[in-house]
């Protein structure tokens, strides 16, 4: 075994751990929420110290995915999915956190709308574009689900200041989006990209855009699926 392979097995290995350990401690913030339901003040506090927990288990759990997948230790399964209860279950997870900060979280889907891909995989990415939408938006996010152009589009809406334009232009080119000064690696992009990319269909792929001014005039995700 190479120095290089044993490193990136060391850091598999340790991302696992991390994460584990990082799930039990979003546990047992769940039980302390509801200890203390009635006191706002520390659910506030609770409920940031939550949002964190979870950007970091995202993180990890995107690190983990795509050193498997370019290992070829995990496969992209695709399965039929109900999407409008898929969106709803990601909705779901950020709603504390968007009620507290004052966020309207709505959704526009077709109840009927069915369609085939990774549920696991485009959830993470889904869930990292919805917690970082909740960190800049100014009051609402909208996510908007229909077919286009014979493609699945899911799109992510925040009334916010928008995408720097570099990243509009670019949006898959994950070294330009390293910020040391704001903390931002871009490794959400990166992780949205590949895992779109991974779902293949009548010779077509799946792919990222980034606009802004769209539906609430701030910056707009959107991933297209085949």
């Amino acid at each position: 075994m190479t120095e290089i392979s044993l490193f990136e097995t060391v850091l598999a290995s340790t991302v696992h751990d991390m994460k584990n350990s990082l799930s039990l401690l979003m546990g047992e913030l769940d039980n302390i929420t509801q200890r203390l339901e009635n006191d706002a003040e520390n659910q506030h506090a609770i409920s940031s110290i939550r949002y964190e927990s979870s950007r970091i288990n995202l993180s990890l759990m995107q690190l983990l995915s795509l050193y498997k997948l370019e290992n070829n230790q995990l496969a992209i399964q695709i399965v039929e999915v109900e999407v409008a209860d898929f969106i709803e279950d990601c909705i779901a997870a950020h709603s504390p956190v968007a009620s507290i900060n004052g966020i309207n979280l709505n959704v526009d889907c077709d109840d009927s709308l069915i369609w085939f891909f990774d549920p696991d995989m485009i959830g993470i990415a889904i869930n990292n574009i919805l917690g970082n939408s909740i960190r800049y938006t100014k009051s609402c996010i909208l996510v908007t689900v229909k077919i286009s152009d014979g493609r699945l589009l899911i799109q992510v809406d925040d009334d916010g200041d928008g995408y720097p334009e570099n990243m509009v232009q670019d949006p898959e080119s994950f070294i330009k989006r390293i910020n040391y000064s704001t903390g931002s690696t871009g490794l959400g992009l990166f992780f949205s990209a590949t895992v779109a990319h991974y779902h293949k269909r009548f010779g077509r792929q799946g792919d990222i855009m980034l606009e802004n001014g769209k539906l609430l005039n701030g910056g707009c995700f959107q991933i297209y699926l085949p």
